[in-house]
């Protein structure tokens, strides 16, 4: 599904060349040339990203302890805990509660599970076969698409199956749309903050640009929940000014990425009210978790478009 949007734009592009053996054979040259580019780029990332970020992770992870511990004397320091005894033991360990909870992440696991992925060989099969599956559904895709509207229209009236085709032509489009719009302005915004962090210097500055990339895929929420957990950790490793200047930096490009960026990308508008969009997000996270957040969205888009039709 990912892979089916620029396979079709490269063969739009190899069906105006002149030569006959290119334009015949546009679409499977085109599968064959995004194929390769997505396994070169996932190589690059395997070779050059992963250690770093596994580094980043491990690091973090043994450091959390002194971390929370830092945090709780800050706490502890500040006048209105002090006055009214916040932190008390007669009111709540806070110590206790971060400390149990840390002590239940195991950095030698953490480890171990990262190392456990370059030595994975049980799903190299089943990896091998959807490879293939998904090479042969991108060449059929038109045949696929009319055998299931043939099986649609033999189950239901003319009407009614037009109707079925009509609405998914349009959740695809919904989907594909929104779907595009925010792993490109993700991929975009994990690539450029990991940049600036590390230009600025940044302690772990590829888990938080990555962090604040995949967050990037939730509206709203995904931004503001990145950019707070990010400073917290920057005001523990780098002090209150580089804290300042990230979060000066982070905030702009975010405006970028809402105000500029991703209209671009989509080129099309759920014409949806921004309340409708939290209350989507809400929703499909408490439903399903992650997941539901982020394909909570384009399915709500796809709900207003069936109810203002009045089906």
């Amino acid at each position: 599904y990912l892979l089916n949007l620029p396979a079709k734009k490269i063969a739009e592009l190899l069906k105006k060349v002149k030569v006959d053996f290119i334009r015949k054979r546009a679409r499977g040259i085109s599968i064959l040339v995004i194929y390769l580019m997505t396994l070169v780029a996932a190589g690059l990332i395997i070779m050059k990203f992963v250690p770093a970020l596994y580094r980043n992770i491990v690091e973090l992870s043994l450091n959390l302890p002194n971390y929370a511990g830092e945090i709780i004397n800050r706490i502890e320091n500040f006048e209105i805990v002090k006055r009214f005894g916040l932190l008390e033991a007669e009111t709540i360990d806070a110590s206790a509660t971060i400390n149990a909870f840390i002590g239940k992440i195991n950095p030698d696991e953490i480890g171990k599970y990262a190392q456990s992925v370059f030595h994975m060989t049980t799903g190299i099969f089943s990896a091998v076969i959807a490879l293939i599956a998904s090479i042969y559904m991108l060449l059929d895709k038109e045949r696929i698409t009319n055998a299931l509207i043939r099986i649609i229209r033999i189950f239901f009236k003319k009407e009614t199956a037009d109707n079925i085709c009509r609405y998914a032509h349009r959740a695809n489009e919904i989907f594909t749309s929104y779907i595009y719009c925010r792993l490109m302005c993700s991929i975009i915004m994990a690539i450029a903050c990991t940049i600036a962090l590390s230009i600025m210097k940044v302690k772990y500055a590829v888990v938080l640009g990555l962090f604040i990339g995949a967050m990037d895929m939730i509206p709203y929420f995904g931004s503001i929940i990145s950019v707070v957990i990010a400073e917290i950790i920057i005001l523990l490793t780098g002090g209150i000014w580089k804290t300042v200047w990230t979060t000066v930096t982070l905030l702009i490009m975010q405006q970028i990425d809402g105000n500029i960026m991703a209209p671009k990308i989509m080129g099309m508008s759920l014409d949806m009210r921004p309340l409708w969009i939290i209350v989507a997000v809400t929703v499909g996270g408490s439903l399903f978790g992650f997941l539901g957040m982020l394909l909570s969205v384009p399915v709500a888009a796809v709900l207003q478009t069936v109810a203002a039709d009045g089906i």
